[in-house]
């Protein structure tokens, strides 16, 4: 970008919030909740509410999981992490496509045909209810830190920009009303309002971000990409050293892959887009194209936040989370709309996330905890009032917490990142060696789920007390999945007298030998393996060229 155009939007810029940038503002949030409702408007069972009747096209299974992905954790956060640790917070995106491959290729095909509702299914279908319990309730500990997460960022963020202006609104205002708008349609319209207004949320969301990522990179203080990578050739890299706080090399490639695998491959908020997808083509071919739209992220929110040290005066070890709202009030002029365009495309990717994340913990209570030991006879119905009901009290815990604990200095994503990793070990271990191995028994499983965060715990305190070691995440997560995997083993050979032949079905030699959808002809060019080598190849060369 010219640098004369760059100074002038400069010396427009840092003004109050105008009418203009509110009315676009407005309107958009006004337009994708009636869009969703109008979606969501002939939902007859559960079927169609919580899998949006299983006619999702692969472009909008492509919008929503990159829409549900995306949100103020990764525009604000993320950005604030490329200030801070710089380029190798790449590796959430790039590490993303292993888990995405694992998705299309070892979960999917168990999950689809096996007619799923929950992924907890599986664990009570392979195991037993034990496990299927305690899944929910891990599931939805991290959706709740996924969604607090997003929501302080969210506020902090949105309270940032309009500040100083007539239309100001305070963080808690800011906070209810993200959570309000995202409810209002989704519990209306259910997961088909929420695919939908994803793929909306998703254009948003790149065309504003792509905005303040030009003009952030082009700045004349920046020089652009070849500028940057001379003012901070230390800084992009894609792997630091084993000892980094952060985002050490051997915690990327070890406990960094297990939470992508437990993201990607056994998160509910995720999955549920490809089961709601027409057919296993749709929903490979849509996880795929996401894919794709991961590789933008590096380039949308990590370089711009490197490049915001060099025009704003902030401080990367305490104010990086307000990197984001720095760099739209420094480069994007009130008046002309632009501001409104930018927190257009943040709020739609913070309703995008709150939606899904809504609606996937309403299908785990409704099925896994209400059907299950409630009420299993409940009709159709009251299923889908039980699922609105437990919407509505997820957001309130959230709204709570995020109120509770939304004055944090600086370093969200990763954070999330942390307290997640205490969850995610035991959980992967029992669905990978389940799937994998028949004689993994129903208690080995339970055990191992729950000695997932125990194991974290343990091990963290051991480096500490014993050899005076901060262990780093994803290190500690590393390790506490081979913790897992052991006790798996331990109790599976101490009580292998529970082994089923019926639920051991459910493994991958033996379940591959059932009849699979009937493949459709397609031309070379529609053929999801070839895509799929081609989003490999961009990646490896994308590591190569930053390594």
């Amino acid at each position: 970008m010219p640098g004369g155009f760059a100074i002038v939007l400069a010396q427009s810029a840092s003004l109050p919030l105008q009418w203009l940038d509110v009315l676009i503002l407005v309107g958009s949030v006004v337009g994708v909740t009636a869009f969703g409702m109008w979606i969501g408007r002939k939902e007859r069972d559960t079927r169609d509410y919580f899998l949006a009747g299983k006619m999702v096209a692969w472009w909008a299974v492509a919008g929503s999981i990159f829409g549900t992905n995306i949100s103020s954790h990764h525009m604000v956060g993320m950005m604030g992490a490329g200030l801070k640790e710089g380029f190798a917070q790449a590796n959430f995106e790039f590490g993303a496509i292993f888990g995405l491959l694992m998705l299309c290729y070892f979960f999917l095909p168990f999950y689809r045909r096996m007619g799923l509702y929950t992924l907890s299914e599986y664990l009570g279908r392979r195991f037993d209810d034990r496990s299927r319990l305690v899944y929910s309730l891990t599931n939805m500990a991290f959706l709740l830190i996924q969604m607090v997460g997003t929501m302080i960022l969210g506020g902090l963020t949105v309270a940032t920009l309009t500040a100083d202006s007539p239309y100001a609104v305070s963080y808690e205002m800011a906070v209810c009303l993200l959570a309000a708008v995202a409810a209002a349609y989704t519990l209306y319209g259910g997961l088909k309002a929420d695919i939908f207004n994803d793929v909306v949320q998703s254009v948003l969301l790149l065309v504003s971000s792509g905005l303040l990522a030009v003009l952030a990179i082009w700045h004349p203080k920046v020089g652009g990409l070849s500028g940057l990578l001379e003012k901070q050739p230390e800084k992009f890299h894609v792997f630091f050293e084993a000892s980094h706080p952060q985002l050490p090399w051997s915690g990327v490639m070890s406990g960094l892959m297990v939470l992508h695998l437990y993201y990607w491959g056994t998160n509910q908020f995720i999955v549920q887009r490809t089961l709601g997808a027409r057919s296993d083509w749709d929903a490979r071919m849509g996880t795929i194209t996401a894919g794709f739209f991961k590789l933008l992220i590096p380039f949308l929110c990590i370089v711009p936040g490197m490049a915001a040290g060099y025009i704003l005066a902030i401080d990367p070890a305490t104010e990086s989370d307000t990197a984001f709202a720095g760099l739209t009030r420094t480069l994007l002029p009130s008046g002309y709309g632009l501001v409104g365009v930018v927190m257009a495309g943040l709020v739609a990717g913070i309703l995008s996330t709150i939606d899904s994340m809504m609606n996937s913990t309403a299908t785990l209570f409704t099925f896994d905890i209400y059907k299950k030991y409630v009420r299993p006879q409940a009709s159709e119905r009251r299923l889908i009032w039980v699922g609105r009901a437990a919407m509505m009290a997820m957001v309130a815990t959230a709204i709570g917490l995020s109120l509770v604990f939304g004055r944090a200095k600086g370093g969200i994503f990763n954070q999330m990142a942390d307290y997640n990793a205490y969850l995610v070990p035991g959980v992967i271990v029992a669905y990978v060696a389940g799937i994998r191995q028949p004689l993994v028994t129903g208690t080995a499983a339970f055990v191992c789920i729950l000695a997932g965060p125990v194991l974290s715990i343990v091990i963290e305190q051991a480096a500490w007390y014993g050899w005076d070691h901060e262990l780093q995440a994803f290190h500690r997560a590393a390790l506490a999945t081979l913790g897992c995997y052991g006790v798996l083993l331990i109790v599976s050979l101490l009580t292998r007298h529970e082994r089923d032949e019926a639920r051991e079905q459910y493994t991958w030699t033996r379940f591959k030998s059932q009849q699979p959808e009937a493949a459709v002809p397609r031309a070379w060019w529609q053929r999801d393996k070839l895509w799929a080598a081609l989003l490999v190849a961009c990646t490896l060369w994308m590591c190569w060229f930053f390594r």
